[in-house]
């Protein structure tokens, strides 16, 4: 495990696996396929990819995966990816990192863990299901896509609306310590629809917290990105 690694898993992060649902250990023969594969394959919809490549820092290479990682501001994250097909991503809740943000410097009465963004999960949401349909296009894959998400380190914290909206009635927090969804999809169907596949995940989530938001709210969100 590398530094950012141990350090990422230490408050609030995101775990996402993409994969074939068929195994094979040689999809892609080359590493720099594989690298291109990523860079290919990245969403940029809010200012900020997912995964995050730099194309200016050569990836770390093993035998059979590629891999970056970033201890920037208030991200810290890493991705590897594997000749396999398996993509694999690690990324700290933004919010949680305040503390060593310029661009994002915590307030008076911050604390890590204390809260989840609603408009954060769901715009991540989008660009977990775009990276996919993206990565089974890279990658020519023509069976089934597998999807796993795990969000972590949710225990206590307060599901937060945006600055804009009029917020909840009462507070809505999370007595789960994590939470996770997986799906298997036809790459067909990721390319053709990521936002709307999108959706039954952040049900999901958000039901832990007590909000049972209907698939149209999360749309309306949604809609803020660009793309």
């Amino acid at each position: 495990m590398t530094t950012t690694a141990e350090k990422v898993k230490t408050r609030g992060h995101w775990v996402v696996r993409v994969h074939p649902e068929t195994y094979d250990p040689n999809r892609l023969h080359k590493l720099a396929d594989l690298q291109k594969a990523v860079g290919d394959s990245t969403v940029s919809l809010r200012g900020w990819d997912f995964p995050h490549y730099d194309p200016q820092v050569q990836p770390t290479r093993s035998a059979d995966y590629v891999e970056q990682s970033l201890d920037w501001d208030h991200h810290v994250e890493l991705w590897r990816a594997y000749k396999s097909g398996q993509f694999v991503s690690v990324s700290a809740l933004w919010g949680d990192w305040r503390d060593q943000s310029g661009l994002w410097p915590a307030n008076q009465g911050w604390k890590p863990g204390a809260t989840l963004s609603v408009e954060h999960a769901v715009f991540r949401f989008v660009e977990i299901y775009e990276f996919a349909a993206r990565w089974s296009r890279a990658l020519g894959i023509r069976d089934p896509l597998v999807i796993e998400c795990t969000l972590r380190e949710l225990g206590n914290r307060a599901l937060q609306l945006g600055p804009r909206s009029i917020g909840f009635s009462y507070a809505r927090t999370c007595k789960e310590p994590e939470w996770s969804y997986s799906g298997t999809y036809a790459p067909t169907a990721l390319l053709a629809q990521p936002r709307e596949l999108a959706i039954p995940p952040g049900i999901s989530l958000f039901e832990l917290f007590g909000w049972d938001v209907s698939p149209e709210v999360i749309r309306g969100i949604q809609g803020k990105l660009r793309g």
